[in-house]
C-alpha cells in the first residue's frame, strides 16, 4: 500500500469516528415558529388579562363591527358568524389569570362543531381584522427520530387584539354605565327617599299624637294628611 493510499484509509477511519455531529435545521416545522414557552407567556399576560366588564365589551363591539361591515341583503360581515362564534369561544377560554390560550384547530372544530377549515378561515378574518393573533410554536422531541428530526409542530398561542376604532369603542363601552347597572341605581335611590318619606311622616305623626289640644291636633293631621297626598312616597311622581 502507497503512502497516499494509506494516508486516505486513516482519514477516512478518523473522519467516522470523530465527524460532527449533523445540524439539525428543524426543517419539519412550519416558518416563523417559536420553541414553547419562548414569547407566548408574556404576552398572554398583557394582551389576554382583562375584566369580565371588557370581556363583554370586547364582544359586544365585534358583534357592532360585524354588522356594520354587512353588505345589503348579505347575511354576514367581515367577521361572519362563526367568526363571532370562535371568537365568543376563545374569550371564554382563555384563563383569566395567565390569560394561557392554546388550544389546536381540530379541537376548537370539534368543540364547536364545526369542520376545521372553517375554523382556520374563521381564525384567519379575525386576525386579518386585528381582534386576533398567533405565534406558531415548535416543542423538542425527547427522543429524536431515525430521520432526525428532533422537533414537532404544536398548538399556535393565541393573543386578543383590538383595531383602533374598535379599542376607542370598547373604552367608551367601559365608561357608560350598562342599562342593568343604572336601572340598579334608579330604584336604590327610589328606595332610599320613601324610606326617609315614611321616617318624616312617621316622626310627624308621632309629634301631632303627643299635642294635648283636640283642636290643634286635628288640624295639625290634616295638614300632615294634605302634604302626604300631594307628595307621596310611594315615588309616583318621581321621574326616571
Amino acid at each position: 500500500m502507497s503512502a497516499a493510499t494509506s494516508s486516505r484509509a486513516i482519514g477516512a477511519v478518523t473522519g467516522t469516528l470523530f465527524k460532527a455531529p449533523r445540524t439539525r435545521t428543524g426543517q419539519w416545522v412550519r416558518n416563523s415558529s417559536f420553541h414553547e414557552g419562548a414569547r407566548e407567556e408574556r404576552r398572554w399576560k398583557e394582551e389576554n388579562t382583562f375584566s369580565p366588564s371588557e370581556h363583554n365589551a370586547r364582544m359586544r363591539a365585534a358583534e357592532e363591527f360585524d354588522r356594520e361591515t354587512r353588505a345589503p341583503g348579505k347575511r354576514n360581515g367581515s367577521l361572519g358568524h362563526i367568526g363571532l362564534e370562535v371568537l365568543r369561544f376563545m374569550l371564554r377560554l382563555r384563563n383569566r389569570k395567565t390569560g394561557r390560550l392554546d388550544p389546536s384547530y381540530s379541537w376548537i372544530a370539534e368543540q364547536l362543531g364545526r369542520s376545521r377549515s372553517a375554523v382556520a378561515a374563521a381564525l384567519a378574518r379575525l386576525k386579518e381584522h386585528g381582534f386576533l393573533d398567533w405565534i406558531r410554536r415548535t416543542r423538542v422531541i425527547e427522543e429524536p427520530r431515525d430521520d432526525g428530526q428532533y422537533v414537532e409542530q404544536i398548538s399556535n398561542a393565541y393573543f386578543f387584539g383590538l383595531p383602533g376604532k374598535i379599542a376607542e369603542q370598547v373604552r367608551r363601552m367601559l365608561r357608560r354605565p350598562s342599562e342593568v347597572v343604572r336601572r340598579t341605581s334608579v330604584e336604590q335611590e327610589r328606595s332610599q327617599r320613601r324610606e326617609r318619606a315614611t321616617k318624616a311622616a312617621d316622626g310627624a305623626a308621632s309629634i301631632i299624637a303627643g299635642v294635648q289640644n283636640p283642636t290643634l291636633r286635628a288640624i295639625l293631621e290634616r295638614t300632615r294628611r294634605s302634604l302626604e297626598s300631594a307628595s307621596p312616597p310611594s315615588g309616583r311622581n318621581e321621574a326616571l
